[in-house]
């Protein structure tokens, strides 16, 4: 399970090391000052699109969430899909991420 209270305290972290506002921010990667601040707070999560983008604004990489390389199994699949993910433009992702929800739904019913 994804611990988003631990998450949002890394981002809020890495925000106010770049020395930027939650509306600064925000603004850069096109979400309301609002949802951020539930972000931040572990109270709502990012879409894959912002967090891609938020990564860039931040130019934070898995390690400083505590993911280091080691740590993930080799599989080529997942990183075909890295990979797919790091080059598409912002609409691909966006549908990649609903079918892939929609494939997860299917599998587990």
């Amino acid at each position: 399970m994804i611990d988003t209270v631990h998450i949002g305290k890394i981002i809020k972290k890495l925000r106010i090391e770049k020395n930027l506002t939650q509306e600064e921010l925000a603004e850069k990667i096109d979400i309301s000052t609002n949802y951020l601040s539930k972000v931040e707070r572990g109270l709502s999560k990012l879409n894959v699109e912002s967090f891609l983008h938020m990564a860039e604004v931040l130019s934070f990489t898995l390690e400083d969430f505590g993911i280091f390389k080691e740590d993930i199994k080799k599989n080529t699949q997942t990183d075909e899909i890295i990979k797919l993910l790091m080059v598409s433009p912002p609409k691909k992702v966006t549908a990649y991420l609903e079918i892939l929800k929609t494939l997860d739904k299917v599998l587990h019913e």
